[in-house]
């Protein structure tokens, strides 16, 4: 199951690496840094959309091929299921992909970098077929999962594109005027999007009750690596802005990396989350599938289908609520000291880690 789990993490950054290469390329030059992108970089990326798209594919054949047989059941699944048939879909489009940045230059021509930004957003919607949500609602969850994960792949891969290819800090402060906005735009979209699509597979009263199962314990660990990101995302948008313009000597890039690492991190839990199987009913889901291995081992208590989780303050989860708060405060203090990226990023994990045990300790 880990295969699977590292394949979505690994998908989901060839999309935003492909998104950012390209949205990138019409942003003028007096408004963000000198970038140097690799024409293999892009060819990487595309043919690991087929590779890393895959896993859904391989993780259903796997599961049903022991009734009929592998070659049967990889038919039936490639021709007969909607993941089987987008994962066709990605292979046709990304072969015709490869090849058109392979022999034109889309990295020099804004009409190349449109057609390519054109079937990266194809693929996108295939990615979206295939989703939970549009095997829910077909309409509005395609549209809702596929405008999420554009938001995803917008804001996180002009972050990638910026923090880990660009060669100086030239026009910094402009990239920073229009890129801040568009950063909180992709947010809140995101946001919007995803109270949708959680709204399709658990009911919102059993937020809490779906920490037993290991769907509800993905979506906690997801929605809390999202803390310390705004921590970065205000450094770097806001407070970095500031230092820039009193001419301050910094170097925002470093920053800017550890906040799109701390930014893959959300893509392994929405990995995880995306083969979890959604509690649509946390009684049935609890009393067939079984609570979650992480949950049982903080809970002292029964496990029951018919439970419902309460909170509690204790001098352990204090503690660890505490932490986390200063773990938060060390993250901005860092940047006012001027501290190497690194210490800061550790304190982003540790912050997640600190509020996660004093939520599994407060739970009675």
């Amino acid at each position: 199951m880990i295969w699977v789990y590292i394949s979505e993490s690994l998908l989901y950054l060839c999309f935003s690496l492909l998104m950012g290469a390209f949205i990138i390329q019409f942003v003028p030059e007096r408004l963000k840094p000198d970038i140097h992108i690799s024409k293999r970089l892009i060819q990487f990326s595309v043919v690991g959309v087929v590779f890393f798209s895959v896993a859904p594919v391989l993780r259903v054949i796997l599961f049903l091929y022991e009734d009929i047989g592998f070659e049967l059941t990889m038919q039936n699944v490639l021709t007969g299921f909607e993941v089987g048939k987008a994962w066709n879909l990605t292979v046709i489009l990304s072969i015709f992909f490869y090849l058109f940045v392979s022999f034109f230059p889309v990295l020099k021509s804004k009409v190349m970098s449109g057609i390519s930004l054109v079937f990266t957003l194809i693929l996108l919607l295939a990615l979206g077929w295939a989703s939970h949500g549009a095997s829910l609602t077909v309409w509005s969850g395609f549209a809702f999962h596929s405008l999420h994960f554009l938001a995803v792949t917008v804001w996180i891969g002009i972050l990638l594109i910026v923090g880990w290819y660009s060669k100086n800090q030239e026009n910094w402060l402009a990239y920073l005027r229009w890129f801040t906005p568009l950063a909180i735009a992709c947010f809140l979209t995101i946001m919007g999007t995803g109270l949708f699509l959680m709204k399709l597979v658990i009911d919102v009263h059993e937020y809490v009750d779906a920490w037993t199962v290991p769907y509800g314990q993905a979506l906690l660990v997801k929605h809390l690596s999202v803390i310390p990101v705004l921590f970065f995302a205000f450094i770097n948008g806001f407070w970095m802005r500031c230092k820039l313009k009193m001419q301050e000597k910094i170097n925002p890039i470093p920053w800017l990396k550890f906040e799109s690492i701390l930014l893959f991190f959300t893509f392994v839990s929405t990995g995880v989350l995306g083969q979890q199987e959604p509690p649509h009913s946390m009684k049935i889901t609890l009393g067939s599938s079984g609570p979650s291995e992480i949950f049982a081992y903080f809970y002292p208590g029964i496990i029951e289908p018919s439970m419902s989780l309460q909170f509690g303050l204790n001098t352990i989860s204090l503690l660890f609520f505490i932490l986390s708060i200063l773990f938060m405060w060390l993250i901005l203090y860092s940047f006012r000291k001027k501290v190497s990226a690194v210490a800061p990023f550790f304190m982003g994990m540790f912050c997640i880690l600190s509020l996660y045990f004093g939520l599994m300790a407060s739970i009675q």
